[in-house]
């Protein structure tokens, strides 16, 4: 028996110990790999990269973990890329932050992809990239992110498979699927009997709650749900296709293979509801080949479920609200009671016509200074001001300058531009901080500057 009793528990030891062992095995062989990938990149340490202006001061690599210290050459905050991250984000150091946070995940994918055995690792393995910038004095970081190895496939497969050679277009395509995951989220239907809500978006599938009239429900419902399918369709197509970015918006719906779920319920009977999926193909193809155009959709539910069609400025966010009837939806639309002027919106204002529209108005209105132009002082001034709930342009400051009389004619050119569309949050308009660059730039031809 004392035999027996030894040998079961020397089998249980074993069979414990064993996976324990395998597990250990298996993590000093990825802090190996680790160490092999930082010493891979010992040449890059002391450089500086002069696109961001960053020097990397330090890289050594523990337990499945990299770390990363990059020098800064001073304490300041500037925004690097206007002309692609202009009013989406809430100070200059988190535009900064974000920026270095995908320089370091394009370096890491351009890296994996280019070197069999890294590409492994970032294919199997979980690594964390822990990177600390700090100011040219040293001390605590100016700011801190990480990221995993999941992040740099994520990168890999946004672009196709083959990372873009320059980061400024890298850079690109992830504010454009930023711009995507908002505008998924923003669709909305300007009808009085119908309206989507709470929208939630996990990896590569959006659900979407549609609520609509007892009287709509089984029009809504019809056809193996085309009306829902339709309103959702031609709602994202009018959003999206104002966008200059649309293309690319559409690329990354092919990459991502973004589906969308659309949860179909009655207001007066929750518990009544059917469930319609639109999948990436049909999205792609709905952009080819409306069955609604963009501009008809809201005709088409008037067609399909009667009611009226909702003045301009009472699209937004539907809540849940119902009449006194219980028969229709209101929108959250009236301007915003608060004073605060807001950094980032849900939807940021907008000049009528979009881009073009801009950069026709300035060609048109601005006015180049003689003496800028005898002394062939050109370049890109930004500026930052407040668009009113109301569309009106106010307080413009001067973010980044070139010439005092180029920054004053930039400030006069802004000063005077027609009404914007404002922006909205929470469903509401409210005042809303914007970044315009205005380019002045000098031709061979002294009458076209």
């Amino acid at each position: 028996m004392t035999f027996k009793k030894y040998f079961y528990t020397l089998f249980w030891i074993l069979l414990i110990c064993t996976p324990i062992a395998a597990q250990q095995k298996k993590a000093d062989q990825m802090t190996k790999r680790a160490k092999a990938y930082v010493f891979q990149q010992k040449d890059k340490i002391g450089k500086t990269d002069k696109l961001l202006n960053l020097k990397l001061t330090k890289m050594y690599a523990t337990d499945r973990t990299v770390k990363m210290v990059y020098t800064k050459s001073n304490s300041n905050f500037v925004s690097m890329f206007p002309e692609i991250t202009e009013g989406r984000f809430k100070t200059e150091a988190q535009e900064n932050r974000y920026v270095a946070r995908n320089y370091c995940i394009w370096r890491v994918a351009n890296d994996a992809l280019a070197s069999p055995s890294l590409s492994s690792v970032i294919r199997d393995d979980v690594y964390t990239w822990f990177v600390d910038v700090v100011g040219p004095e040293g001390g605590e970081p100016l700011y801190s992110f990480d990221f995993k190895t999941q992040a740099v496939r994520n990168a890999i497969m946004l672009c196709g498979g083959k990372m873009p050679a320059d980061f400024k277009n890298y850079l690109s395509k992830t504010i454009v699927e930023r711009a995507l995951q908002s505008l998924l989220k923003d669709v909305y239907i300007a009808h009085d009997s119908a309206g989507f809500c709470n929208a939630d978006l996990k990896n590569q599938k959006l659900s979407v709650d549609l609520l609509t009239t007892h009287r709509g429900y089984p029009l809504m419902k019809a056809n193996g749900g085309e009306a829902s399918r339709i309103a959702w369709l031609g709602s994202f197509m009018r959003l999206s296709k104002s966008k200059r970015y649309f293309d690319d918006l559409c690329d990354i719906i092919k990459v991502r293979q973004i589906e969308v779920e659309i949860k179909l319920r009655d207001i007066i009977n929750p518990l009544d509801s059917a469930m319609f999926m639109i999948y990436p193909s049909e999205i792609l193809e709905y952009a080819k080949n409306p069955a609604v155009s963009e501009t008809q959709i809201e005709g088409y539910l008037i067609g399909k479920l009667g009611g009226k069609k909702q003045e301009a400025e009472k699209r937004g966010w539907f809540i849940s609200q119902y009449g006194p009837n219980r028969t229709t939806l209101t929108a959250a639309v009236a301007p915003s009671k608060s004073n605060k002027v807001y950094e980032v919106v849900e939807e940021m204002p907008s000049y009528p016509g979009g881009k073009p529209a801009i950069a026709a108005y300035i060609a048109k209105t601005v006015k180049y200074p003689g003496p800028c132009l005898d002394k062939k002082i050109e370049g890109r001034v930004v500026c930052r001001f407040t668009v009113t709930r109301d569309g009106n342009v106010k307080d413009i400051v001067v973010a980044k300058s070139v010439d005092p009389l180029l920054d004053k004619e930039a400030v006069r050119v802004i000063s005077l531009m027609p009404k914007w569309i404002p922006g909205r949050h929470n469903g509401a308009r409210v005042d809303a901080k914007y970044t315009l660059p205005v380019t002045f730039r000098l031709t061979q031809s002294a009458e076209d500057n």
